[in-house]
């Protein structure tokens, strides 16, 4: 929970095994980035003037890449694909930072 004069950043990260999931469509929790905006603009409407407030979530897979691409969805999605939806996978390296997408940079 990040919170500065006029922004509340608060962010849900779930450490999580995936190998059970098969379809991002059918998984709730991985989809529960979609619809944190909306609750945000409702906490936000309700709290004190001028506050902006953004609600968000990812899951860190406990599965690796390697044993869940083959398993998840139709198969075919790269790390930036699951990245994109949020799922991301406890990796550093020069082309796949986990953390980037936790910390976005601004401007």
């Amino acid at each position: 929970w990040v919170v500065d004069r006029s922004h509340q950043r608060i962010v849900f990260i779930e450490p999580h095994g995936m190998m059970q999931s098969v379809a991002y469509i059918h998984d709730d929790k991985a989809r529960l980035w979609e619809y944190l905006p909306s609750l945000a603009e409702d906490i936000a409407r309700r709290s004190r003037p001028f506050v902006k407030v953004t609600l968000d979530s990812f899951i860190i897979s406990a599965s690796s890449f390697d044993d869940l691409q083959e398993r998840y969805d139709d198969g075919t999605w790269n790390r930036l694909k699951f990245a994109e939806k949020h799922i991301l996978f406890p990796e550093l390296g020069d082309e796949y930072n986990y953390m980037d997408p936790l910390f976005p940079r601004s401007g």
